[in-house]
């Protein structure tokens, strides 16, 4: 029998490197892609005339796969080569790199008090610790759930940091109709979609990323990925909220800025601590956000209680989500 990856793109990479030490890699598939990767065809789902053992590296659309072909699981591959996991480290991938400071963790941990939090937070920590499967992080929540969980559907001033594409937009209004909206985006090639789904409906754009203060920075454009850097191929204008948007009062605040998280946090330090609005913000782009980020906002605003839930596979799109009771 052959033996394929599905997904030709990092993941696939990842799992080829890993795979391949032990059993012959026939070929990838892939929807989205042509050509060849490590020398090896990349097919269309639809080109499989044969019964073949496919290992998933595509996480966030398994179930779409699933759909499609019969394949090993995300994480039942993980678990059959779990040096998968030490490859992502390598790679210094996301929050794997960098080690845990316990003093802050305690600190934090205290922080949540129902279950779901709880247990993640814990299967994290654990996970991170020592990469055994037994402790794997699984998603709490659906990737359709992201941002809009229960107790943070509604709101009449919603703020988008990292707009993308404008998949937030139609998700925030499919809850609340007449609300309005303010989107920051400073990747170009994807203010032309922004643009597109925000015509017809109160939002506004703008076209710059969020920080602690206004200035130009280099930005590293990826689609999905783009993110602040030193090594970036553009230059993108950023702002703080306080200055831009503090007049706005926004009731609910999103962000997730590919790693810029805490820099944007400061910069809406008054309207954090004037307005207490609700807060969804990414804590996975980098190692230390995971205590760094709930620190810093109880620092901001002692009220807000907590709430940690996770939409994707390996930790991906894991939220912290932050209330005050009023």
């Amino acid at each position: 029998m052959k033996v394929a990856i599905y997904g030709a793109g990092q993941y696939g990479d990842v799992f080829y490197r890993v795979i391949s030490k032990y059993e012959k890699i026939d070929f990838f598939i892939d929807k989205y892609k042509k050509g060849t990767l490590h020398g090896i065809d990349i097919i269309q789902p639809t080109d499989i005339k044969e019964d073949v053992k496919i290992y998933n590296s595509v996480a966030t659309y398994e179930d779409e796969v699933k759909e499609e072909l019969d394949v090993i699981d995300f994480v039942d591959t993980l678990s059959l080569y779990p040096d998968i996991i030490n490859e992502f480290y390598n790679d210094e991938y996301l929050w794997l790199e960098g080690k845990l400071l316990d003093d802050k963790l305690k600190e934090v941990r205290k922080f949540f008090n129902d279950k779901i939090s709880l247990d993640f937070f814990d299967r994290w920590v654990q996970f991170r610790e020592n990469f055994d499967m037994k402790y794997y992080p699984f998603p709490t929540n659906s990737l359709d759930e992201q941002y809009f969980i229960e107790e943070f559907k509604y709101s009449k001033r919603f703020v988008d940091c990292g707009g993308f594409i404008g998949d937030t937009i139609e998700a925030y209004y499919r809850h609340n109709i007449g609300g309005a909206m303010i989107s920051f985006e400073p990747d170009p090639k994807n203010l032309k979609f922004l643009n597109q789904k925000s015509k017809n409906k109160n939002v506004l754009v703008y076209p710059m990323g969020v920080s602690n203060e206004t200035k130009i920075l280099k930005f590293d454009s990826k689609g999905s990925g783009g993110s602040i850097s030193e090594d970036g191929d553009i230059f993108v204008p950023v702002t703080n909220l306080d200055d831009t948007i503090y007049n706005f009062k926004p009731d609910y605040i999103k962000m997730d800025i590919e790693g810029s998280e805490k820099d944007a946090l400061i910069g809406a330090k008054n309207i954090i601590k004037d307005f207490s609005p609700n807060l969804a913000i990414s804590i996975y782009h980098k190692a230390d956000d995971l205590w760094e980020i709930p620190l810093l906002i109880k620092e901001l605003n002692p009220n807000y209680r907590f709430k940690i839930r996770c939409h994707n596979h390996l930790a991906l799109e894991t939220i912290l989500y932050c209330k005050v009771d009023k």
